[in-house]
């Protein structure tokens, strides 16, 4: 049975929540979103000492993330040439070099200088004879001069090595330029691995091929690498269409798939898993054989306290 008091009170309470729900209303958001989708960065490499490098920035006010999911892009490595065709025969302004049996084009800028005239100037220089005497053993001659100066008058020699004016007929000369492109095709021994780095966890154990620890700088705290290989392959199983990425092409190649970094730490132990997720600067590596160039395409989205 409602009574006259119990009728109050329900007032009164319905009145104090839909104070508490305008005030609330009323206030700013305190929670804010952060999409990023499709943003591609580019890095070249080179074998297992100078991998692609890509640095991500995670908000420290991180509460959770919703998305974390990238592409790669593996193309060939580039490089831009130039020449002068001469008579049909090009002459290239840049040297032929080796790097890991993969010949390249390094190009040079030559120097020259271009001046009408020099001016050399000799400037007054003072010459003085002293008194000198020859002594043999026999007898003594003594030759006396009065000391006397000679000076040199300053003049100004001036050197003109194109005073008569040498003219050549007009021609041409045609500039060869391009990209010079050394592509890796697909192959089974070009077996490309991707490293996420972390803060050192100084009980843990070196894994060899799995967990590395490394210093980026001298002097700076070691960190480690964790191949993430493993876990992301888990995720793709053998008979799902995926091609694990051993050469120039779009990976993951299975349809609209993605490496997606949530749902490989899920096969982590707790302690790593933490370090993978925690906000910061994040440094992925792509590694792989012989020149290459990899562009990450990144799908990152994760809820932070609003500024």
């Amino acid at each position: 049975m409602i009574t006259f008091e119990s009728a109050i009170n329900r007032l009164a309470e319905r009145v104090s929540d839909h104070r508490e729900e305008s005030r609330n209303i009323s206030l700013q958001r305190r929670n804010q979103v952060v999409d990023m989708y499709g943003m591609e960065f580019t890095r070249q490499g080179d074998g297992t000492n100078a991998p692609a490098s890509f640095y991500i920035s995670i908000s420290p006010d991180l509460i959770y993330f919703e998305r974390f999911e990238f592409k790669v892009i593996i193309g060939g490595f580039q490089m831009p040439f130039m020449g002068i065709n001469v008579d049909g025969v090009i002459e290239t302004s840049y040297s032929s070099v080796t790097i890991h049996e993969q010949e390249l084009q390094v190009q040079s800028t030559p120097l020259t200088t271009n001046e009408n005239t020099a001016n050399i100037t000799i400037n007054p220089t003072p010459l003085t004879i002293t008194n000198n005497a020859v002594n043999p053993a026999s007898h003594n001659h003594e030759m006396t001069q009065t000391n006397h100066n000679h000076t040199i008058p300053p003049h100004t020699h001036a050197i003109t090595p194109n005073g008569h004016r040498h003219e050549t007929a007009p021609h041409r000369h045609s500039i060869v330029a391009g990209i010079s492109e050394v592509r890796m095709p697909p192959r089974p021994e070009n077996q490309f691995s991707i490293w996420i780095w972390v803060e050192d966890i100084p009980e843990r154990e070196e894994i060899s091929d799995l967990i590395e620890r490394r210093v980026s700088r001298p002097g700076e705290r070691p960190q480690l690498r964790i191949n993430m290989t493993p876990y992301f392959r888990a995720i793709f199983p053998s008979g799902s269409g995926m091609q694990w990425m051993n050469g120039t092409g779009i990976f993951p190649s299975a349809g609209l798939k993605n490496f997606d970094l949530l749902e490989a730490v899920a096969y982590m132990d707790a302690d790593l898993r933490g370090r993978v997720l925690k906000p910061g600067y994040k440094r992925i590596d792509i590694v792989g054989n012989g020149l290459f160039t990899a562009t990450l395409v990144n799908y990152l989205k994760y809820s932070h306290v609003n500024r």
